[in-house]
This record gives C-alpha cells, structure tokens and sequence, in this order.
C-alpha cells in the first residue's frame, strides 16, 4: 500500500510540474531576454528578437518582431510624379525605429539598454505584423525558440502561459496565465487568449508556453468603459500566423534552419520585380 501511494504521489507531482513556468537562469534566458523595447512616432511597445546569425559578409543579421499598431506611424506613404512613367506613382517612405536591449545585473536587475536603430523590412497592417532588422551589425545572444511548427495544434485551453512585454515602457515584465481560448476569430483572423495578464506596452511582445517556447505575440487587450483594460482577457496573434506570414514573405530562414538569408531575400526581391512589371 505504502509503495502505490508513494507511487500516486510521484505521479501527481508529475502531473502538476509538467506545464509549470521555468524559474532561475533558464526562465530569465527564455522568456525575459529575448524580448526588446521598440520605439517608434506613435509611442512605445514591445518586439521578441527571433533570428540573430551571421549573414555571408560574417556579420549579423538580426531581426525583430513587433506588431504593425506599434510602428504604423513610421510609415507614410506620399505621391510623387515620375517622369518615365509620365505619371503619380504611390512611393512608401520608412522611418527608423529604435529597439533597446536590456542589460540585467544578477539575473534580474535591469542596468540599462543598448539602445539600436532599426528598419522596418515587412509590414502587414491587416495582420499587425511587422519585422525589424537591426542596423547593428554585432550578434543578439538571446533569441526566442519558437514552438516547433508541427506541435502549434496541439497548443489546448488550460495549458500555462508567460507573458513577457514592456508593459507601460517598464523593462520586459512577465505575467503567468492559462490559455483561456482558441481562435477566436477578430476581423476575420484567429487570435488566441490568455488569462496572463498584459497591459498598455505589451504590444509585440511575447507569449511563451511552460516550456519557454514562443507561442505567439500579445496584440490586442480587451477594453470596457472608459478605456477601462481587462488584464485577464488578453488577444494574441498565434505563431502558426507568424509562420505563415514569415513564409509568405520569404523570410522563413527565421524559422527554418535550412533556408538561407540570401537565397530566400533574392527570392522575394524577384517576386517583386515581377510584379512591378505585371502593373
């Protein structure tokens, strides 16, 4: 009898543990490094460093992900006349960003930023996706991992969250919830919910499963009264939507270890091309 009740107990333990939120170095490397504070015109928000290796120059390329609301300001788009066309032609301009990467003193104690200038590289308005590339050339040592692409389906209600954003401008804050819904669908797109709690800032951030893989980017707080949040009831994009945005962009070297930055950027760049043609 003693032995199957140890037995239950060494179960239960188990079953109780298997979700839970990592604590101690591996948590802070996991969910609060990766994540950077983006500056734009229209205020500040939060981006995940996603991809950070060395190109064929062997200097780095770095690339955040943040939400469009966060950046939308820094692109404005203006009509100019083109002599050759003989015609107004639509010309998009893009101001710089800056991303702050957070330096910590004995895990935990912010010391300041470096702070870098960045460009916007794709843009997605109706998605609220963007990515930006750091104009530094020196490598980002922390990087999100994100969830692997097979296992995004198997991501249920009740399984345990992080949320790590910038929350009111403050360095990287995390929140721990549970996923609380599944596509949910707002202007015709899934959005999952979490019960951790996210707030003004958190924006492009990013949420993160008891594993420390990245499962998504918080983007929308549920709002009542007079702007009035509901902490509890946060909307974020899925990753499956990263993946496939990042794909049809041609920027799935981000993810996928065996695609090349430079093959796939001269894919996207012939993409183009052949569409400017075709107008």
């Amino acid at each position: 009898m003693k032995k199957i009740v140890l037995c239950l107990i060494v179960v239960l333990a188990f079953a109780f543990n298997v979700n839970a939120a990592l604590d101690g170095k591996a948590g802070h490397e996991k969910y609060i490094y990766p994540v950077v504070r983006v500056s734009a015109s229209g205020g500040v928000g939060s981006g995940t460093v996603l991809y950070s290796q060395p190109n064929e120059d062997l200097d780095y390329s770095t690339y955040v992900l943040t939400n469009y609301h966060v950046i939308g300001r820094n692109i404005t788009v203006v009509e100019k006349f083109d002599a050759d066309l003989g015609k107004d032609v639509k010309t998009e301009k893009k101001s710089i960003c800056y991303v702050e990467i957070f330096k910590f003193r004995d895990l935990s104690t912010p010391v300041g930023t470096l702070k870098v200038e960045a460009d916007i590289i794709i843009h997605t308005r109706d998605q609220d996706m963007a990515l930006l590339k750091l104009r530094s050339v020196d490598g980002v040592k922390h990087r999100a991992q994100l969830l692997k692409k097979e296992e995004v389906d198997n991501i249920r209600c009740l399984d345990e969250n992080v949320a790590v954003g910038c929350s009111l401008a403050f360095p990287p804050v995390p929140t721990i919830g549970y996923l609380s819904r599944k596509n949910i669908q707002i202007d015709s797109l899934p959005y999952h919910m979490s019960s951790a709690q996210i707030i003004y800032g958190n924006s492009g951030g990013a949420m993160f499963d008891g594993d420390g893989n990245f499962i998504g980017v918080p983007s929308r707080g549920m709002v009542v009264g007079w702007g009035t949040p509901v902490t509890h009831m946060g909307f974020f994009i899925p990753v499956s939507r990263v993946y496939d945005w990042l794909e049809s962009e041609h920027y799935d070297f981000i993810f996928d270890p065996t695609k090349n930055e430079k093959e796939c950027l001269e894919i996207r760049k012939k993409e183009i091309e052949e569409k400017k043609k075709e107008q």
